[in-house]
């Protein structure tokens, strides 16, 4: 009990203390509100155990920054809890003190510190006769040292201690989940340096197959492991990326999936007795790549997840290995994910398949293949990346942070099951009797860098890398150039962040649950933040910090930007089966449509020009006051992990050969065209430009350090 026994020792001494507001009754866990009379009902307010812990630690703490960390120390005293159950528990104090996360008054919550104690806090030694009764047993130590008072006259009596212990367990019985088994052994497969991934474990030959590499400008290889020799072999040149390897049912055959810059495909892979490949074969080929792959029951056939168009969502797709015939499994709405991961159970009745839909929502969906019938459509309010059946096809295993939950697919619940002490990345199979191979989560997967604009010549020195522990995303420049404002996941909920070349950080909202944020863009003369939250576009005002919602969650819409003068907004909607451009007028609020088949829109940097990106690929200049008359100035295929961006002279723009992307420029005047490399091995190469053009901002993938573990439960 190192935590809180720690905590009830100051609060056991001779303090009245008063927080705000309200004054605190340890013994009692409660908060008297001084500002409302004592005969009225909301004068007294009932804390369970472990926020009191919580309340007490703050207090303690006042004036400093507490970490997660510390929480989990001191007040969950070490025990392995999830980001959601401390944001909880703060919510519950929150809620108690009538506190407003937007505004507060009590707790302020500062990504990448912690939570601060920001109310007034009040201590005085209580003596026979001062402050009210309830307040008699208060106390705390004063200038955040501990008080050992040595008065004999003060003994603590026994119920003290009984206290004590029954707030331990109502606290522990209150936040441990009863249908949790506990991790008996958790048992390291790999420790390379770098990142493994796209795992597999065959039981027959107790072997593990996995992608490797050891850093972000690498290529994914594929490895083999021995887990009974220790032996660890590569299968692969260093020429593609191995994505997704499944051992066959007999562990002879390996299937995969290969990718050679904008191509992919399906490859089999045979294995002899020294696990070495004799032969290989190739499948398919195709296009777009989403890692996704599993057996059928006889080794006969694959199911894959295929995009059969740039614009067309996410399918499964069967193919039988023999004939090469490719069949359509699954038929998802007309949205750019769709059918992003499928699993076969083990006895080959049914397909497991992840769907994301719109408003941030991923179905798992249950289908049943003899009869063609969805057995149960089950929303979840997290989004995991894969999912693996039980070895006996009676359910599912999904990963959500370092929480395992399973879904019965007989009763067709879904229960936490196990908790890790770290978080997960995925679950990649089952490796015995209640045992699964996972993956360690990165937490820093990504930063925000600068680079040098790779058309310049010269040298530039000031560029900066805003590394921070935790996932970034969206970066925009300020109109200080040397400020920029982000999306930053904090205690696993994305915030709207202005952070500077000096180190510090701004929080612009204070989100208490997960949102989808993006498409961030700043305008300097209204100083406004303009985005897509939750499928809606909003704006954000920085000097406020209020946001106004300019659209509905029933809209389709993508790609906002500002007019040159801020009062204007252009976006992408969707009305039946195209896109058109729309422009929102800031000041009534009434939009129009302006021209058909548009994917994203900007104004020009002298005012007179609007350049649009069709869906077709084309994009066209035309006059403010004529847009549908626009002549064609590039040709960008388009792609959602790419972007464009005008200058005085050229527009900029990336463009992706599979993982290698390259940035194109070509001049407004003369229509001519530069190309150069921009990022090697990446998954993402949206850009903003620097108001001198001398550098880019962009993400980068962080050192990749993730490890591969078995988990016994």
């Amino acid at each position: 009990m190192n935590g809180n026994t720690v905590n009830r020792e100051i609060w056991l001494e001779d303090n009245q203390v008063t927080v705000g507001q309200f004054q605190i009754d340890f013994k009692k866990t409660r908060l008297y509100n001084t500002e409302i009379a004592e005969e009225q009902e909301n004068h007294v307010i009932k804390l369970e155990p472990l926020t009191m812990e919580l309340l007490c630690y703050l207090v303690k703490r006042r004036g400093d920054y507490v970490s997660q960390k510390e929480l989990l120390d001191h007040v969950w005293d070490g025990r392995v809890v999830s980001d959601n159950a401390i944001r909880r528990v703060v919510k519950k104090l929150r809620d108690a003190l009538g506190d407003d996360v937007k505004s507060p008054t009590y707790i302020k919550t500062v990504p990448s510190k912690g939570y601060l104690l920001i109310a007034e806090v009040s201590i005085e030694a209580v003596t026979q006769g001062n402050g009210p009764d309830h307040t008699t047993e208060l106390s705390q130590a004063s200038d955040y040292e501990y008080i050992h008072k040595k008065s004999k006259a003060k003994l603590k009596p026994l119920y003290f201690i009984l206290i004590i212990a029954l707030s331990c367990v109502a606290g522990y019985a209150y936040y441990a989940l009863p249908n949790q088994v506990a991790v008996k052994q958790v048992k390291t497969v790999t420790s390379m340096s770098g990142e493994e991934g796209w795992a597999d474990y065959h039981k027959g030959t107790d072997m593990v197959i996995y992608s490797h590499r050891k850093d972000v400008s690498g290529f994914f290889g594929l490895y083999i492991k021995s887990l009974s020799t220790n032996v660890t072999k590569r299968l692969s040149p260093g020429d593609a990326n191995y994505y997704s390897a499944k051992f066959s049912k007999t562990g002879k055959q390996i299937a995969l999936q290969r990718q050679k810059g904008s191509q992919a495909e399906l490859v089999i892979l045979t294995l002899n007795d020294t696990m070495d490949v004799s032969n290989e074969e190739v499948i398919y080929r195709y296009d777009t790549l989403q890692p996704n792959l599993s057996w059928a029951p006889d080794d006969k056939a694959l199911y894959f997840s295929l995009k059969k168009e740039p614009d067309y969502p996410n399918t499964i797709f069967k193919i039988d290995i023999d004939s090469k015939r490719l069949t359509q499994v699954t038929y998802p709405d007309f949205n750019p994910h769709g059918d992003y991961f499928s699993a076969l159970s083990p006895d080959g009745l049914h397909l497991g398949v992840l769907r994301y839909s719109n408003y941030q929502r991923t179905h798992l969906i249950i289908l049943e293949l003899a009869s063609g019938k969805v057995q149960s459509n089950t929303v979840l309010d997290f989004i995991p990346s894969n999912i693996v059946w039980d070895e006996g096809s009676s359910g599912i295993f999904l990963a959500n942070s370092n929480e395992i939950h399973f879904f019965d697919t007989r009763t067709n619940e879904l229960t936490p099951h196990v908790q890790t002490a770290f978080g997960l990345s995925s679950i990649y199979s089952t490796c015995g009797d209640n045992c699964l191979l996972v993956g360690k989560e990165d937490k820093n997967v990504r930063d925000i860098a600068e680079i040098k604009n790779p058309f310049l010549e010269e040298n530039i020195y000031n560029l900066f890398e805003f590394s921070l522990s935790g996932k970034e995303g969206h970066p925009d420049y300020l109109a200080d150039s040397d400020k920029i404002v982000f999306r930053y996941e904090f205690d696993n909920i994305p915030q709207i962040v202005t952070y500077s070349t000096t180190g510090e950080m701004e929080l612009l909202t204070e989100f208490t649950e997960h949102h989808g944020i993006s498409n961030l863009d700043y305008h300097h003369a209204s100083r406004s933040v303009l985005g897509i939250l939750d499928h809606q576009l909003f704006v954000l005002d920085i000097n406020s910090k209020q946001i106004r919602y300019l659209t509905t969650q029933l809209e389709n819409i993508q790609n906002p930007s500002w007019s040159n003068d801020g009062r204007s907004i252009y976006f992408s909607r969707k009305e039946g089966n195209r896109f058109w451009l729309v422009r929102h007028n800031v000041d009534d609020g009434k939009s129009e449509q302006i021209v058909p088949d548009v994917l994203s829109a900007r104004e020009g940097t002298a005012g007179q020009y609007l350049f649009y990106h069709q869906a077709d690929g084309q994009l066209l200049k035309a006059p403010l006051a004529s847009p549908q008359q626009g002549t064609l100035i590039a040709n960008i295929k388009p792609a959602s992990n790419t972007s464009w961006h005008l200058t005085d002279q050229y527009v900029y723009y990336s463009v992706s050969d599979g993982y290698k992307f390259d940035l194109v420029r070509t001049d407004l005047n003369t229509g001519e065209s530069e190309r150069t490399l921009l990022l090697k091995h990446a998954f993402y190469a949206k850009f903003q430009i620097h108001p001198s053009e001398e550098k880019l901002l962009l993400l980068q993938r962080a050192a990749p350090s993730s490890d591969l573990y078995n988990v016994y439960f």
